[in-house]
Parts: C-alpha cells; sequence; structure tokens
C-alpha cells in the first residue's frame, strides 16, 4: 500500500485540518506513517503567523524532499497564502494547494500521481490505540485584522460550521476513544456571526458538545478576550466537564501597545475580565500569548507587560518575538525594536512565565486532581497527564494506561510540570 507522512506546524486549527487529511488518506488505502520515514507522499502543514514559523516550514519542505527524493512533497497551509501574497515560490519539486482546498489534498494527490492509487480504498476504521484528546474546528477566518497578524490574509472571513456537522464529529470523536474535546476556531467566539439572525452562539455550541455522551471534558482553545461573555462564564461554571481553562491572548499590558496593535481592550479591561473568570470559576488556570517587541516598545512598555503577568499569575504563558508580516499594519511602523532586545525580552517574559507557572501549580500541591493520562507519555514508568485548570502532571503510572481517568494526588512542582502519585484509577469511558 501507498505510504503517506504528515508534518504539522501552528496552531490547533491546523493540527485539526492535518487530521481530516490523515482520515482521507487512509480512506483511500494510504499507510500513514511518521514524518522521519520514508514515504511515497509528504505533507506539510505550514504556519506563517512568525518569521521563525515561516522559516521552520520551508526548512522542513527542504529537509521532507531530501528524504525521499523520489517522494511527492505537498506544501499547504497558511505559508501557501502569505507566498502567494508576497509573490514567493516554495522549494522546487513542491506541490502547492491552498489553504481553500487544503482537505481535498488525499485527491489532489491521486489526480497528480494515479500511480499511488491503491489497489482497494477502505472504511477508515477505529483504531485501537486509545486517544484522548480530540480537536474540532467550530468555524474558520478572522476579521479582526490586529496590526501585527497576517491571519486575516491567509484565513480569510469568519465562517462558521453547523451545529449539526459539529456534533456528529464530536459524537463519532467520543465513540473513537477520545475523552475529551478541544472546542477550537481562528476565532473561536466569532462562531454564528455569519449564520445570520437567531444562529446559535459559541455559548450554545459548548453547551451541546458538552451533553455528548462519553465525553469527559470539553476544553475550549484560545478565544479573544472581548469575545468572553457572562453568558460563557455562567455555563462554564453551571458545567461539570468544561474545564476551568481559559487561553486569553494578551499581546501587551501597555495600553499604548494595545492601541498600535489595534487590540479592542485595555490592560485594565483585561485585568478586570480576569477577575471575573475567576469569580466564575475558583480554580481557573489561565494561559495568554504575548508578543515582546512591537515597534515602539519601549522599555517602560515591556515593564507594563512584566507586571501584569505578575499581577495576574498566569499558568503558562506563549511568549513571541514580533516579527515583520507583509500586508499588515505595523510593518510600516517606524521604531523598530532591536533584534538583541526583542531576545532579552523574550528571555524575560519566559523567566516571569517560570515563575507564575510554578506558583499556579504548587498552589494545588497537597490536593488530589483529575488526570487523563496521555499516550505515548510512559517513560521510566511514568506518565503524564493535563489537570482540568491545564496543569502538567508525571506521575508512576502503576496499573494505569493511557485513557484512564485518574485521580492524582499532587506531591511537586518543580520544572515544566508537577509531580503527583495515583490515589484512585477509572476510565475516562466508564470501564
Amino acid at each position: 500500500m501507498p505510504t503517506v507522512a504528515l508534518a504539522t506546524l501552528g496552531c490547533k486549527v491546523n493540527l485539526y485540518e492535518s487530521d481530516r487529511i490523515k482520515d482521507g488518506f487512509e480512506s483511500l488505502g494510504f499507510t500513514v506513517v511518521g514524518a522521519d520515514e520514508c514515504a511515497d507522499v509528504y505533507v506539510v502543514n505550514t504556519c506563517s503567523v512568525t518569521q521563525v514559523a515561516e522559516s521552520k516550514s520551508r526548512k522542513l519542505v527542504r529537509r521532507l524532499s531530501r528524504q525521499n527524493p523520489s517522494a511527492l512533497v505537498v506544501v499547504t497551509g497558511c505559508d501557501v497564502e502569505m507566498a502567494r501574497l508576497m509573490g514567493r515560490d516554495h522549494p522546487s519539486g513542491a506541490m502547492v494547494v491552498g489553504n481553500a482546498a487544503k482537505l481535498d489534498v488525499p485527491l489532489v494527490v491521486l489526480e497528480r500521481r494515479p500511480d499511488l492509487k491503491p489497489a482497494r480504498t477502505s472504511e477508515r476504521s477505529k483504531r485501537a490505540v486509545r486517544r484522548t484528546r480530540a480537536v474540532v474546528k467550530v468555524q474558520d477566518g478572522c476579521d479582526m485584522f490586529c496590526s501585527y497578524c497576517s491571519v486575516p490574509l491567509t484565513r480569510g472571513p469568519v465562517r462558521s460550521r453547523s451545529m449539526s456537522d459539529i456534533l456528529t464529529e464530536v459524537r463519532e470523536a467520543s465513540a473513537a476513544g477520545h475523552r475529551e474535546i478541544v472546542v477550537a476556531g481562528v476565532l473561536v467566539g466569532a462562531y454564528g456571526r455569519d449564520l445570520g439572525p437567531g444562529a446559535p452562539d459559541l455559548a450554545d455550541v459548548l453547551r451541546e458538545v458538552c451533553r455528548v455522551p462519553g465525553v469527559a471534558r470539553v476544553r475550549l482553545s484560545s478565544i479573544e478576550p472581548t469575545h468572553v461573555t457572562e453568558r460563557l462564564l455562567s455555563l462554564a461554571s453551571e458545567t461539570p466537564v468544561f474545564c476551568p481553562h481559559l487561553h486569553l491572548p494578551l499581546q501587551s499590558g501597555d495600553d499604548g501597545i494595545l492601541a498600535a496593535m489595534n487590540r479592542p481592550y485595555t490592560s485594565g479591561e483585561y485585568i478586570a475580565l480576569c477577575a471575573r473568570a475567576r469569580a466564575a470559576l475558583p480554580d481557573l488556570g489561565i494561559t495568554k500569548n504575548v508578543l515582546v517587541g512591537f515597534p515602539g516598545e519601549s522599555p517602560q512598555a515591556h515593564a507594563h507587560s512584566m507586571a501584569l503577568a505578575r499581577e495576574v499569575g498566569f499558568a503558562r504563558m506563549h511568549v513571541f518575538r514580533y516579527s515583520r508580516r507583509y500586508g499588515t499594519r505595523a510593518a510600516t511602523l517606524p521604531d523598530a525594536i532591536d533584534e538583541a532586545d526583542k531576545t532579552k525580552r523574550a528571555a524575560q517574559m519566559n523567566a516571569m512565565a517560570q515563575e507564575t507557572g510554578l506558583a499556579f501549580a504548587r498552589r494545588y500541591v497537597g490536593k488530589a486532581m483529575e488526570v487523563i493520562a496521555e499516550p505515548g507519555g510512559r517513560r521510566d514508568g511514568q506518565l503524564v497527564g493535563y489537570t482540568p485548570n491545564y496543569i502538567r502532571v508525571g506521575f508512576a503510572a502503576g496499573r494505569a494506561r493511557p485513557g484512564d481517568l485518574v485521580r492524582v494526588l499532587l506531591t511537586g512542582a518543580e520544572g515544566r510540570a508537577a509531580q503527583g502519585e495515583v490515589v484512585g484509577i477509572g476510565c475516562a469511558d466508564g470501564r
């Protein structure tokens, strides 16, 4: 049978789309192998949100082309769209598929290489491997036009999926053994905006997903602060399977920089939202994105971001250095920050992330918390998993196995993860 390998960079939406591409290849009879193996087809689902992501995407395409020179290398994702806008070429010999046709990659491959058509196709079977988490994309596209971000250019306008399609996919994921559903989108809080008057919103989607039998947890992916409604917080507080975890992109803690970024809130409004969210969900873990080195970011502005991070006490931070993106308003701004200063500020913010993350985890030392054991985490008899509020915990496996719903007593927190010991084992699927 022909083989295909997939490599994905970037966001949870990309991960979701790569899974759908993989499903398509499997349904056609392809065997999926690892990206480090020799394959007939390599698919690289790229990212262009930063220069680093863009560079990694293109290096990966070149590496896979060298790995098996006779293979067909397919490039898709946001770097394809950015390259089109800029008039750039992709590495020679690669087949380029835009975001609009991304999920059709398996059929496009067979059109280009009919010799790879399997002797038989097969309905994709439910694999025996017990996976714990499934990402379900509920919408695509963004219309915020933050001044530093190219996503509206590469992903297009807001487009919401129907509720029936979403719930069908969630039921299939639950039947396949996924115990946690991650509801994701490019601008997930905008769900329903394009569906007309009376359409469901994100809170409606989350309520229905939480009701699907067999789903032990529902986690919300990154959501814009201005899209966190009181109705959503009320739903979260009243629904046991909803994980008390919100990823709220901050980008900057300085009001002047936020305005220059075209972010629709102030630092004070962000802090107030975090307080309201924690009042509704006392064990809430708040994570964030922050961008350092935006044009015109003074040392004082950076200090404001550091101070806000300390005040809120984030459970985790994703720190990015600003990089100029073609077609964005910020690309024309003066007062660029020196790369050495960006690196220094990123290091300072990462140190703050370590400090606040450890402080958050240590609040739960001595407490027993629910963890779904992750597949692939077993090492030296250890398993790992995440608490509902997104604390990563390592623990001695004992009788536990991937997919089990494990009650773990947190015994300490150092480095990037907490440590714990199992005090009870059940299965998230009720077995």
